[in-house]
């Protein structure tokens, strides 16, 4: 019983921590907030136009309003900056998720990049995971018991190795593509 009650006591003042670490500002910031800098490095981060929702639900927690022109227009011009090619070409290698965030005019050019960085992670996570695979199929093939199970762990090996070696020209052929993309002069 006394347990049950120090787990209530416990929830109950954790509960406030837990609700703030999930607003995107606190009060103090929304107070100070210069709304056009922060629409801007919201849009610098590839934030979605839609993301001043979030502030205007932390914000009217504590009474405070949003300048949503400002923020819009901050955003306006952190946007451009983050949907360029190069960036999607960055953001697609970094693993990173697009969240259908850069205006029409300019999307193509960003998607397109970011397809190719994206097929750069992508590849570099199968290699990572064959390469993972090999390992243990080599500890396991040490602690084998019997020559009949050593042989089938050797060949299980061999196949590994092979994909390990289509999976790094993949790799490599992503990567002279990214290098292509990088350089020519419409990444810019």
């Amino acid at each position: 019983m006394r347990s049950a009650g120090l787990k209530m006591v416990t929830i109950i003042l954790l509960a406030p921590l837990a609700l703030s670490a999930c607003a995107t500002l606190n009060e103090a910031e929304c107070e100070t907030s210069n709304w056009r800098d922060l629409g801007q490095r919201n849009g610098q981060d590839g934030r979605a136009s839609s993301y001043v929702v979030e502030h205007e639900k932390a914000c009217s927690r504590f009474g405070i309003p949003v300048d949503t022109a400002s923020w819009r227009a901050g955003w306006d011009v952190g946007i451009r900056q983050y949907c360029t090619p190069r960036n999607g070409l960055q953001q697609g290698k970094d693993g990173k998720n697009y969240a259908q965030s850069c205006p029409a005019d300019v999307a193509p050019g960003f998607l397109r990049t970011y397809a190719i960085g994206k097929r750069v992670y992508d590849a570099k996570r199968e290699r990572e995971n064959i390469s993972n695979e090999i390992d243990r199929l080599q500890e396991s093939i040490g602690s084998a018991d019997d020559e009949k199970a050593r042989n089938e762990l050797q060949t299980k090996l061999i196949l590994k190795q092979s994909e390990l070696r289509f999976a790094q020209d993949r790799l490599l052929e992503a990567e002279r593509q990214a290098d292509r993309v990088l350089y020519s002069s419409g990444s810019n």
